[in-house]
């Protein structure tokens, strides 16, 4: 019969020698294995929202993104206009800075100016709604900010003068977007980023281009919450920007 001790003895020889768990980490190097091969799967339609950006990269961690990041800090402070001594929050921009679609509007209402965002208001949620009910892509998937970035007292249109000294930081956000398509919301829009003195209805007829890229017009949602005849032309038009891009469109 075998001594105890000698059969414990020869059992740590063996362990020492075979198991992982003894040995010095530098000598546990995982073999790859190769992944099991999937079957391709068919896409399957849904009315859930879709994220859509441009060919640039993801959201974050390169250009854009940095880009736009850095803008943001380098004029929050600005008050190149009376609207920046007045303001709560600038309201910078929001989505992706690399979205296939920019909207621009006029500028923050009493909202706006409390949370820093843009278009959070009743005409906000209104604007939300048709991006992601009626384009069936999430709100965070386009780009959207404003002709000012600071709110005029009353909400009223904002001055001439107002618009001239923030226009610059708007063209900054769309060089760096660098969209496909820009959707210019009312006539405030209209005129201080493409310089047209028309109604939104005679724009709606128009093809615009800015820097190369295609500019549709349509109403603001705060004007379809005025006239609510207003929402079966808007979505036409936003239905022209679905088709320009190629994404589904639903009647």
């Amino acid at each position: 019969m075998t001594d105890p001790r000698q059969r414990v003895a020869e059992y740590l020889k063996w362990q020492n020698t075979v198991s992982p768990f003894l040995l010095p980490k530098e000598l546990l190097v995982k073999r790859p294995v190769a992944p099991a091969p999937v079957a391709p799967v068919a896409p399957v339609a849904s009315a859930e929202p879709v994220a859509i950006s441009s060919n640039d990269g993801p959201a974050t961690g390169d250009g854009p993104a940095a880009a736009m990041t850095a803008f943001a800090r380098e004029i929050a402070g600005c008050r190149s206009c009376r609207l920046g001594e007045t303001r709560t929050n600038l309201v910078f921009g929001d989505g992706d800075p690399h979205a296939r679609i920019m909207f621009i509007g006029e500028g923050p209402g009493r909202d706006e100016d409390l949370q820093g965002v843009p278009f959070v208001g009743r005409a906000g949620q209104l604007l939300t709604k048709i991006i992601e009910s009626g384009m069936k892509i999430p709100r965070s998937s386009v780009y959207i900010a404003n002709i000012v970035k600071c709110r005029p007292p009353e909400n009223r249109v904002p001055h001439k003068d107002e618009a001239a000294a923030c226009i610059g930081h708007l063209k900054r956000q769309i060089a760096i977007v660098r969209p496909e398509a820009i959707v210019l919301l009312g006539k405030t829009a209209l005129q201080y980023l493409l310089g047209e003195e028309m109604s939104i209805n005679e724009a709606r007829q128009q093809v615009f281009h800015y820097e190369g890229i295609r500019v549709f017009v349509t109403y603001h949602p705060s004007a379809l919450l005025r006239n609510p005849d207003y929402k079966r032309p808007t979505w036409e038009d936003i239905k022209k920007v679905l088709v320009f891009l190629g994404l589904p469109v639903e009647n």
